[in-house]
């Protein structure tokens, strides 16, 4: 609820900052219109980027309920079932995603290993082969089975290729390919961030990586990697 809290309160600081330079594009009756619409707009926003499955009408129903005090959850309510979908709903909305995931990639062609990591073997590489322990430089691409992209290296960067600098799926996938190769994988949850998440990645979330192996260097490198 902290979260939505802070939201909320940037919310607030949009709508003033929007009071100083006037309605903005939004063409509505009265000044008290334009402020509900803006208001709207940051609301809807948040909600989209919290899950953005959910369905808008009930969320607009929800918010006249509380205006004509005809809500059938009370705020304190509201905030326990949004703490019980985060701790317990979206880790279990996400394991079900990620296996269609999974089952999804390999009906379009990954091969698959017996971890469950599935993977397409973009460019296979030089013979000059990636083996644990190796210091690899990578370029890659971190999305979430739905395209949305969360991270992109734009150069080379280097990655020793050993636990735990490197999550389970990097340690199985990589080796697969050879220096100047190019591999994806479809990653299941246990193999990446587990039940837990980590750094905005949530709990059971299933990822998708698109790996260019640049360089191997045998030992490990200068500068010694963050986890990935």
């Amino acid at each position: 609820m902290k979260k939505l809290f802070i939201l909320a309160a940037a919310s607030v600081a949009s709508v003033s900052a929007m009071s100083s330079c006037g309605q903005g594009n939004a063409k509505l009756a009265t000044y008290e219109d334009t402020l509900a619409y803006a208001i709207g707009t940051d609301l809807g926003s948040m909600a989209f980027q919290f899950d953005s499955t959910m369905n808008p009408d009930i969320l607009a129903a929800a918010v006249k309920d509380v205006f004509t005090k005809k809500s059938a959850m009370t705020r304190e309510e509201a905030g326990a079932f949004i703490q019980e979908y985060m701790t317990v709903g979206l880790a279990r909305k996400n394991e079900a995603a990620g296996k269609k995931f999974i089952e999804e990639a390999v009906k379009d062609g990954a091969q698959t290993l017996p971890s469950g990591l599935a993977y397409k073997i973009d460019k296979p590489g030089s013979d000059r082969k990636v083996a644990l322990g190796d210091s690899v430089y990578v370029k890659y691409t971190l999305t979430l089975p739905n395209g949305q992209e969360l991270e992109k290296s734009q150069e080379a960067v280097p990655m020793l290729l050993e636990a735990p600098y490197l999550i389970k799926a990097w340690l199985e996938g990589v080796p697969l390919v050879g220096e100047g190769g190019k591999i994806t994988l479809f990653t299941p949850a246990s193999l990446a961030y587990g039940e837990q998440g980590n750094r905005g990645i949530a709990p059971n979330q299933a990822l998708k990586f698109d790996i260019e192996v640049v360089k191997v260097v045998p030992g490990t490198p200068d500068t010694m990697p963050a986890d990935k």
